[in-house]
């Protein structure tokens, strides 16, 4: 009998253990710590998807390649029109950087935020870089890669683009430091890369639509001015409000 009263109340306190452990709430699982944010001034644009960040805390500027998208090599048709066109956006300009990993090459990836504009976004959008292709998946710009193709913007506007992983395995990297690794890019320090160099238009020489479109080409707000009014595809009213290049020329 002390058995089998022994076995009852052995069964009762493991039926009791298991009810417990049914009440217990799981632990929720820790949440990831938010990446920490990079902010400082855009010292030089080595193409259309790579620049140098100058904070406060590093003697050395920070080389960040922007996370989403894939801009045209500097030696594809269509690398110098990138460049020129993040140099726009970015160029001397404090900027925020979200990172989330570290390439090959050392160079830190993330977004990249003017405010709240996404770089990364507005450079696939005005046709100057694809979507980053993972395999299946077209990347996070690819409703705005199909805007810049059905609009034809930048390298989309003459058909035929070829995406810059495919140009890289035909010809392999090109020349130059894009792509270096970063201890041959900030050793020696070099000095603050600039857009292409502005065409001096005399003032007594009737203006054409030549095919400049950005600030960095300008001379005078009023030459802006003029280009913006009269010729088409031009990149230098960012905020649309019919005041070319405030940041160079034209200040308020």
């Amino acid at each position: 009998m002390k058995t089998k009263a022994w076995l009852i109340a052995g069964v009762g306190l493991l039926c009791a253990g298991l009810a417990l452990a049914q009440t217990r709430k799981p632990k929720a699982p820790k949440e990831p710590p938010p990446p920490v944010e990079l902010t400082g001034m855009v010292s030089r644009v080595i193409d259309g998807d790579t620049l140098w960040l100058k904070t406060a805390s590093d003697a050395q500027p920070v080389v960040v390649r922007i996370e989403g998208i894939d801009a045209p090599e500097a030696c594809q048709p269509g690398g110098a029109e990138a460049r020129a066109a993040l140099a726009e956006l970015a160029l001397n300009r404090n900027v925020t950087v979200r990172p989330t990993a570290i390439d090959d090459w050392g160079r830190k990836v993330g977004k990249v935020f003017d405010g709240s504009k996404d770089l990364g976004n507005r450079m696939v959008r005005d046709g100057h870089a694809w979507s980053t292709r993972f395999k299946y998946d077209r990347g996070p710009y690819v409703a705005e890669e199909r805007m810049a193709q059905a609009l034809k913007r930048g390298v989309h506007a003459e058909g035929g683009a070829v995406h810059p992983r495919q140009f890289r395995e035909r010809n392999g990297p090109c020349p130059g430091d894009a792509g270096k690794p970063v201890s041959s890019l900030v050793a020696p320090p070099a000095p603050v890369a600039e857009a292409p160099r502005a065409v001096t238009v005399a003032a007594d020489t009737p203006r054409r639509c030549d095919g400049r479109r950005y600030c960095s080409q300008m001379s005078s707000c009023d030459e802006a001015t003029w280009f913006l009014q009269n010729c088409s595809g031009m990149k230098m009213d960012g905020n649309r409000d019919g005041v070319p290049c405030e940041q160079q020329w034209c200040r308020r």
